[in-house]
């Protein structure tokens, strides 16, 4: 018995944002307003007294105490982390949606988006810590744990599993494709890396200061461009989830 190939990755990725692209962005776009947001209060909490004119982050962080640090580090986790779990949890239960045929509606995306809520919180501390200091470290260990993890959400939006269920089925499927996990991670976040050092060469020097309105403008420039390439990965992290499963089975 012969086994027919698998479509190609991205044709199906194109498919499947073409035919629902303004859900897919409306989900996304709801969560990266309360990411840029998020990520305000905490860049203003943590330069609070700072003062106007260019900003010395390595200075900054050497004159807070201990106890402000920790508080620092701990909010911009959160801030970043959240939201990308949260995003990825409504791209992953759509793509879910249309692969089964099932009806597809905003409200009920974002009822499951708030449903994963506590599961994101967990999430950001598990997945999000260790891939923030492997990729501190060097950039290919934050990838690789990163890539480890991938399959995760995808999982319990695919199989409705409980977060600590999801996360073990996710790490055990994302072993079986860890490469193109890994290659998928390494693409999503180079097309993120370009949007920021794009935006750092040629717009930074035009956003002075440490008002609210300009860290808001800072982080929208970027991570608007980046919730795009957030839905696409997630797609093609489902798609890849899917195939895992398929073969596992």
């Amino acid at each position: 018995m012969s086994v027919q190939p698998s479509p190609s990755l991205l044709p199906q990725i194109a498919r499947l944002f073409v035919a629902n692209a303004r859900l897919y962005c409306m989900s996304a776009l709801i969560v990266g307003l309360l990411g840029i947001a998020s990520l305000t209060l905490v860049s203003i909490l943590v330069v609070r007294g700072a003062g106007e004119g260019p900003l010395d982050p390595r200075a900054i962080w050497q004159s807070m105490t201990g106890s402000h640090q920790i508080s620092a580090f701990l909010g911009m986790l959160l801030a970043v982390w959240m939201p990308i779990l949260l995003a990825a949890r409504g791209v992953c239960r759509i793509t879910v949606d249309q692969l089964s045929g099932r009806p597809l509606s905003l409200v009920a995306v974002l009822i499951d988006m708030a449903k994963f809520i506590p599961a994101a919180l967990v999430y950001s501390f598990i997945i999000g810590l260790p891939t923030v200091i492997g990729s501190t470290i060097l950039f290919v260990p934050g990838m690789a744990i990163a890539s480890l993890f991938v399959l995760v959400v995808p999982a319990g939006a695919g199989e409705a599993l409980g977060f600590l269920a999801a996360l073990r089925r996710g790490f055990s499927l994302g072993n079986r494709v860890f490469v193109k996990d890994l290659l998928i991670t390494i693409a999503a976040w180079a097309l993120v890396g370009l949007v920021v050092l794009l935006r750092n060469v040629f717009l930074d020097r035009f956003l002075p200061g440490t008002r609210s309105s300009v860290f808001a403008l800072r982080f929208a420039l970027t991570y608007f461009p980046a919730l795009l390439v957030l839905v696409l990965a997630n797609i093609a992290y489902t798609l890849i989830y899917n195939e895992a499963r398929e073969a596992g089975n």
